[in-house]
């Protein structure tokens, strides 16, 4: 997936997150939904919520880059496959702007 480089990624204010040596787990208290994150999501996912003003792809895929050591490439459609999901479900935004799915919101 080509994710839009100018985008700027933050995390929607109605996640929290914990993390484990497994990855992490967000819930959504709007909603009330839970899901889990594998080790690499759960690092794109630190990142996103360590940057409170955002972060751009670049800068997603230059810390990335320090923990693993496939084509910056390769990396960039993988975060842009994590970032699709989690905006998918409504767990950051771009730009500001949220988007959630029906299906996300309907499950639970």
């Amino acid at each position: 997936m080509k994710t839009d480089s100018n985008a700027i990624w933050l995390v929607s204010p109605d996640v929290r997150s914990t993390y484990s040596e497994d990855g992490a787990v967000l819930l959504d208290i709007r909603k009330g939904l839970c899901y889990s994150l594998n080790p690499v999501a759960a690092r794109v996912w630190s990142t996103v919520e360590g940057s409170p003003s955002g972060v751009d792809l670049v800068g997603l895929l230059d810390v990335m880059e320090t923990h693993y050591k496939i084509s910056r490439e390769q990396l960039e459609r993988d975060i842009g496959g994590c970032l699709s999901n989690l905006e998918n479900m409504g767990l950051v935004q771009r730009n500001g702007l949220v988007h959630g799915s029906k299906a996300a919101s309907a499950r639970g």
